[in-house]
């Protein structure tokens, strides 16, 4: 397998519009316990864990893929990154057929969710530790618009300053920059507005202390921060997806 040239960058808000027959199967086993109040975001798993995202990583230019929920207090709150040959397959005929020929489940839930949107972005730029484990235990992104007069001092900034500084952050793993190839969005009724912007930044840590330390701080703090727009978010690991073997 050759390293992924691209990245399908899928969030979600599950809402209040799930099916309550969806998961009478989890309903009631949970209520035989005595457990109520479930949120709805659990109930939604089942579907995306053994179905949504497993029916995705078939797709031979799909690699694999990791889940994550949000710890930061906002919404959306979970975030799946799928690791993938190259941006031109994230919707290719492959993925074209998945979706065409998903279950009648599956064509009943991505309609209910309150907020979904699905981007493409390809890979150009990649620092990792010599002893990364992947997936990371934790991520937060930076989503960023420069105009484009900006844009080479922007990417000799990210590249030489500001990575290189996370990069000293302990437990730091991996950062990848990446560029904006397509946004599918399937809902949109949520909260908040969800901004898109042309150029993300993924750092990948395996441990949650990140948030704090002083490397973190000064890189999202200097001069280069006020004059692009920006959107930053943090999440932690809960499920990776991997092909059958």
């Amino acid at each position: 397998m050759s390293d992924p040239k691209g990245l399908v960058f899928t969030l979600v808000e599950s809402g209040p519009n799930i099916p309550e027959e969806e998961y009478r199967g989890i309903s009631n086993l949970i209520t035989s316990l005595g457990i109520s109040n479930i949120d709805r975001l659990i109930r939604i798993l089942d579907w995306y864990d053994n179905e949504h995202a497993p029916a995705r990583i078939t797709i031979p230019s799909f690699y694999s893929a990791a889940r994550f929920k949000a710890n930061d207090g906002l919404k959306p709150t979970s975030l799946t990154l799928y690791e993938i040959s190259e941006p031109s397959v994230a919707n290719g005929p492959e993925y074209q057929a998945i979706f065409a020929n998903g279950s009648e489940r599956d064509k009943r839930m991505v309609p209910a969710l309150q907020y979904l949107t699905r981007r493409s972005y390809s890979v150009t730029h990649l620092v990792s530790h010599s002893e990364a484990s992947l997936p990371p235990k934790f991520i937060f992104y930076e989503a960023v618009e420069v105009k484009p007069e900006g844009e080479a001092s922007f990417d000799r900034w990210l590249k030489e300053e500001h990575i290189p500084l996370i990069a000293k952050t302990p437990g730091w793993s991996r950062s990848r920059l990446l560029t904006l190839e397509e946004q599918i969005l399937f809902g949109g009724s949520i909260e908040r507005h969800v901004p898109l912007y042309k150029y993300l930044a993924i750092h990948d840590f395996s441990s949650g202390g990140y948030r704090e330390s002083a490397e973190v701080k000064a890189a999202i703090s200097t001069p280069w921060k006020d004059t692009i727009g920006s959107e930053v978010r943090h999440f932690e690991f809960e499920k990776s997806y991997t092909k059958q073997k």
